[in-house]
């Protein structure tokens, strides 16, 4: 017997989600590091610094790579004036800022692009390190403990704004979002008014990273990627997705690349940009990271699930009708006390579950698109 379940369409209208998809891009053409840095100019990634250390030798880079996204291809650009790791960045549509970090504490030098050149700017009023800045407009934003700063990238000038309500330590991670920017740290999360010069607790962010992963935002949302959880060995894939509209949080489609800590991110208009980074083994690889408002509909309107027989005695049959795309839906089937009992990755337009060895009553059928987001749901007998 088959059976069409249109509950099915009425739950995804219902419910607002957006496809987010992970694509992995060319790698920088540079060897693998950590604690390295990444900005966007304009319409430009720029990726480069940091160093590696797993030998016990401590090798410190100062190259200096640009990545268009137009043609997907990176281009070497004029090394850093200076050795640096774990450096603070930001930057505006002409120029990057770039300083700080393990080598240069106050030292601060403008990236010009147009010309491929370096000058130092007025140095920074602290010695700020491991830790992702954030900008707005043509003003960065830097922070260091229970300090905080104000760049203005036009007169090239350091303003002391007010501090944080918290001292935000080492490897905290940040995004703006329209005119506000937000800072994590361990679960602690607050948002920046720089309009009132304020800062306001925000809901605390509730994933596996402890710290050391970093944050881009795309759509008006942001996101936080990857880190480390408790101690640096022990590495997540975690995606979180914050709205500031509603202060909330949710788990996003997890990194489709290797779990890390230290990594960068960036974004280029409504495309976060992540990458490079440790796991005790150097990164150098870039993945793309966006979704479209609209995919979800269209999917709804190229797609129908059939699910037969039912009741079923042997083999539960699942078929789609249509092309899934990027997505790797998960099946979940539950028996009557809410024991899970089966899970797969679905990786074709046909699934079957044997239920032999299921015992006879009634069951629950789930197939989630993400973490986050229940695709289909629908009762089975089992006879």
């Amino acid at each position: 017997m088959t059976r069409i379940i249109y509950t099915f369409f009425l739950f995804l209208i219902a419910t607002p989600t957006f496809a987010s998809t992970w694509k992995q891009k060319t790698s920088v053409n540079a060897v693998g590091r950590h604690r390295a840095t990444g900005i966007a100019i304009g319409n430009k990634g720029y990726v480069g610094l940091g160093h590696v250390n797993g030998t016990g030798v401590n090798v410190i880079y100062k190259d200096w790579w640009e990545f268009d996204p137009a043609i997907n291809a990176w281009t070497q650009k004029a090394d850093f004036p200076a050795l640096t790791y774990a450096a603070i960045a930001f930057g505006n549509d002409k120029f990057g800022i770039v300083g700080g970090g393990v080598g240069l504490n106050s030292e601060f030098f403008k990236y010009n692009p147009q010309n491929n050149t370096w000058t130092a700017v007025t140095n920074c009023p602290g010695t700020p390190t491991d830790s992702q800045a954030f900008a707005i407009g043509d003003k960065g934003y830097v922070y260091q403990g229970l300090a905080f700063w104000e760049y203005d990238i036009n007169t090239d000038v350091w303003t002391t704004k007010a501090s944080p309500p918290i001292s935000f330590g080492s490897w905290a991670s940040s995004f703006a979002i329209g005119s506000s920017g937000y800072v994590k740290f361990s679960s602690n999360f607050y948002e920046y008014k720089p309009a009132q010069n304020t800062w306001v607790q925000r809901a605390s962010f509730p994933g596996q990273m402890s710290n050391g992963g970093a944050g881009f935002s795309v759509h008006g949302k942001g996101y936080m990627v990857c880190g480390y959880v408790g101690s640096l060995a022990n590495v997540t894939d975690e995606v979180w997705e914050y709205q500031p509209g509603n202060n909330t949080w949710s788990l996003s489609n997890e990194f489709k690349g290797t779990s890390r800590r230290f990594p960068v991110a960036f974004n280029i208009g409504d495309i976060g940009y992540f990458g490079l980074g440790t796991n005790g083994i150097n990164f150098n690889d870039l993945w793309e990271y966006s979704y479209d408002p609209l995919s979800i509909d269209e999917f709804i309107k190229k797609t129908e699930i059939y699910t037969y027989p039912n009741p079923v005695v042997h083999d539960l049959n699942i078929n789609i009708k249509g092309d899934i795309g990027d997505y790797e839906p998960k099946i979940q089937l539950f028996d009557f006390t809410g024991r899970k009992v089966y899970e797969a990755t679905w990786t074709s337009n046909a699934h079957s579950i044997n239920m032999d060895d299921q015992l006879p009553g009634t069951y629950l059928l789930q197939i989630w698109l993400t973490k986050s987001h229940k695709w289909y749901e629908s009762k089975l007998i089992k006879l």
